[in-house]
């Protein structure tokens, strides 16, 4: 592994009012994940992510709507030799209307604690998903 090859991602976790998360799946992966975007070095990224969410599923929210999660590594999927460090946000929504764009061929609302979509990309699987069934006491 190359760290130098590492990318840097913001992902957004996104709950509604029942607790669901949605996850989306890229047109070029099998995969679900929190919907993301890549950062480039020096950029603001929760603007960066929210620039993603509009362009991608039509969803605008203020940048105060948001709270920092953390900061975790993992690995790219379908590139599972590339590490990622991703800086995850968090924000509640009241609608859960989602339009996806060209580049998203699924956007779905699941319950974290039993998630019945396909294949759960590991940092969703492992880490997000648990650290939200933690969070809602269960």
């Amino acid at each position: 592994m190359n760290l130098d090859d590492t990318r840097s991602l913001a992902i957004a976790t996104l709950t509604d009012q029942d607790g669901n998360v949605l996850v989306i799946r890229r047109r070029n992966t099998g995969f679900f994940t929190q919907p993301d975007a890549l950062i480039d070095e020096g950029a603001d990224a929760l603007a960066v992510l929210r620039k993603a969410l509009w362009q991608d599923l039509g969803i605008n929210l203020p940048t105060d709507a948001f709270a920092p999660m953390g900061s975790y590594g993992s690995w790219i999927v379908g590139e599972m030799t590339r590490p990622v460090d991703a800086q995850a946000f968090a924000a509640r929504v009241i609608y859960r209307d989602v339009t996806p764009q060209e580049g998203v061929a699924e956007a779905v609302w699941v319950n974290p604690a039993a998630p019945h979509v396909g294949p759960l990309a590991p940092l969703t699987e492992e880490t997000i998903l648990p650290r939200i069934v933690d969070a809602m006491g269960g």
